[in-house]
């Protein structure tokens, strides 16, 4: 699902900036690519995933930082206020 929203909004950005004589009729359609493959994405991110919280299904967590990672010492530990997910990543401070 997530693919297919992908090409259809790639489509809308293709479309909206094509300057050929083929595509010219299908200039006005960019827009309408692009809005319904990001209304796709969304609903198939709200429907496919199981957070609690409906921003974390969509992939807007809050992370906050927690201990460091033992193995490697520039790595942290990240965990979401909503949903309890956590992450490893490289911190910098």
């Amino acid at each position: 699902m997530k693919t297919l929203a992908g090409f259809i909004i790639l489509m809308g950005i293709i479309l909206l900036f094509a300057d050929a004589e083929l595509l010219a009729p299908l200039e006005g359609f960019a827009g309408y690519f692009i809005g319904g493959g990001l209304l796709l994405l969304v609903i198939g991110q709200l429907a496919g995933n199981r957070e609690k919280h409906w921003l974390c299904r969509i992939g807007f967590h809050d992370f906050e930082r927690q201990e460091r990672v033992e193995e490697v010492p520039a790595m942290r530990w990240y965990r979401c206020k909503r949903c309890g997910k956590e992450k490893r990543a490289a911190s910098i401070v």
